[in-house]
């Protein structure tokens, strides 16, 4: 259902050069307006509000600490998985504890091979006893994206100014509105946190689409960065 509007970029694409948490309104403006003219468009036309918008994300980010190595990369082929996954319980998140011990702690980082495969499945009743302790709740919600928190360092405001030049402000929303965004019970952004700086620069009482998985964020993003290990996706450096 998901596979066509869940829309993310592969693990270990390079970094952009400037981050929005470090880069000055006077310089973002100076370069978005550069790349737009290189377009053939208008700065001021397709993004009128871009100072006090810029500004806004600007300050969100800046809450960020979470570095792109520190990020799960999860991507269209592998969303409706995880998903099933997460609702039928196959990770083990909750006590009781499968039986079989895998690295350190329940979430382990680098997970390979047989330990990879055996991990992706500790959650269910013949590894830990339970039927019901492990099964997540994900919810469709269509929501403002000024109410979603980046948790990512690192968004690299040349990238997105890039992406929307290439394809013009409306283009490039409509892609932003049609896919979907991971967060945390909590809000906290998982994956699209790019997307996310994208619809702040249009507006942010723009709604988007999210699926909200129902955990908080101390537990989803070390679980989902073993997760994404465990299935072979190569990390952002």
């Amino acid at each position: 259902m998901f596979k066509e509007l869940f829309i993310e970029d592969e693990g270990g694409k390079p970094a952009g050069t400037m981050e929005i948490a470090r880069t000055p309104l006077n310089k973002a403006r100076e370069y978005a307006q550069k790349i737009f003219k290189e377009a053939g468009y208008n700065l001021n036309k397709e993004l009128p509000d871009f100072d006090n918008n810029y500004i806004k994300a600007q300050k969100k980010a800046k809450f960020g600490h979470t570095k792109r190595n520190q990020m799960p990369v999860i991507t269209s082929r592998d969303v409706e998985l995880f998903k099933k996954r997460l609702e039928q319980g196959y990770i083990d998140i909750r006590d009781p504890r499968s039986n079989i011990k895998i690295g350190t702690g329940p979430f382990p980082d680098g997970l390979k091979g047989e330990e990879a495969k055996q991990w992706l499945q500790n959650g269910l009743k013949k590894f830990d006893g339970s039927t019901k302790d492990d099964k997540i709740t994900i919810k469709e919600k269509n929501i403002e994206v000024d109410e979603l928190k980046p948790i990512q360092e690192q968004m690299y405001f040349d990238k997105v100014i890039k992406k929307r030049a290439q394809e013009g402000g409306k283009k490039s929303l409509d892609f932003v509105r049609s896919s979907y965004l991971i967060t945390s019970s909590d809000h906290y952004i998982l994956d699209g946190n790019h997307r996310f700086l994208s619809a702040m620069l249009s507006d942010p009482a723009t709604k988007v689409n999210i699926l909200a998985i129902d955990l908080p964020i101390k537990t989803l993003l070390p679980m989902m960065l073993s997760y994404s290990d465990a299935i072979g996706n190569t990390r952002n450096k």
